[in-house]
């Protein structure tokens, strides 16, 4: 599948930069000015804007703004180029819901920096129409905060910000995320007050749970793990009265084979890992859909830096 990326600038150099640099791994639109973008997006299917902050007339900030406002065009993500961004451009960017800044200067410096910001973008651009609206939002702030970890290239840290963001946006009592070894496994992060001591969750790889996740290689959940035989930690969840349980795989693929693939994961893909949540609020049908598309997709990001 060809990803259509819209490129938005008046200066005509970061057009022949982003041909050089992109026109190999997506299809690309030109446009010189904002009026110019808007009659494009009319007329083309975009998956993804870089636009310039500043333009004559109609500026990056207004046409973020414009399409905002826009039920059509609202969902595409917008990575932001700029030479000099300042703190109040950024925050107005952010609010307006831009993903992302992207400094000029990597297009020559480090132009591989640009590909990993584009390919996280896309990978974690989920889209679920009945999402509530604070849903939405903390949706928007998880990915923000793993784009800006993972930009560092630490898998450790980046799997840090997920756990955690991952327990905001659910209010969940605990978040954990293993690895997979031959023979056992290895808890990476975990975040939460409902175990004290982590040695009694080191490995999941004993749990009944384990085997239908490694049979199934689908996410599942469960609002009454009291009674199930194929859980996570069944006696600690009836002792700390955590009844719903969410837990969902980790591929062996990157972002560039996630989206080569159509957003589905490859076949040939194994298990490097899975992310189980457990809370004492029961969960709902919404909040199972979107926490598996995160944990799924922003997973490839996490295999990328767990790969390097």
């Amino acid at each position: 599948m060809s990803y259509t990326l819209l490129i938005i600038d008046d200066d005509e150099a970061i057009h022949i930069l982003a041909k050089s640099l992109l026109g190999k791994l997506y299809s690309l639109v030109h446009a010189r000015n904002g009026q110019d973008a808007i009659d494009i997006l009319s007329e083309k299917k975009i998956d993804l804007i870089l636009s310039d902050i500043h333009m004559p007339n109609l500026t990056g900030l207004e046409l973020l703004e414009s399409l905002r406002s826009d039920q059509d065009k609202k969902k595409i993500p917008v990575l932001i180029m700029t030479g000099m961004p300042s703190v109040e451009k950024e925050k107005k960017a952010y609010s307006l819901g831009a993903s992302h800044f992207i400094s000029k200067s990597l297009f020559t410096k480090y132009p591989q920096k640009i590909v990993e910001q584009i390919n996280m973008k896309l990978v974690t651009n989920i889209v679920i129409d009945h999402l509530e609206g604070s849903l939405e939002e903390s949706k928007n702030k998880l990915v923000m905060s793993l784009m800006d970890t993972a930009l560092n290239g630490l898998f450790k840290d980046t799997a840090h910000t997920l756990c955690s963001e991952l327990r905001a946006l659910l209010y969940a009592d605990f978040v954990g995320m293993w690895v997979f070894g031959k023979a056992s496994s290895q808890l990476i992060n975990f975040q939460g007050s409902a175990i004290s001591d982590t040695k009694v969750i080191r490995d999941i790889t004993g749990e009944p749970g384990y085997e239908k996740l490694v049979e199934s290689r689908q996410p599942f959940f469960s609002n009454h793990v009291y009674n199930e035989d194929e859980t996570f930690f069944k006696e600690l969840a009836t002792e700390q009265k955590l009844p719903a349980e969410i837990v969902v795989p980790l591929f062996s693929v990157n972002e560039q084979g996630f989206l080569v693939n159509e957003y589905k994961i490859p076949e040939e893909s194994a298990m490097f890992g899975a992310i189980i949540i457990k809370r004492s609020g029961l969960i709902s049908s919404t909040e199972f859909e979107l926490t598996s598309k995160l944990v799924i997709q922003a997973g490839t990001i996490l295999w990328r830096l767990y790969h390097k």
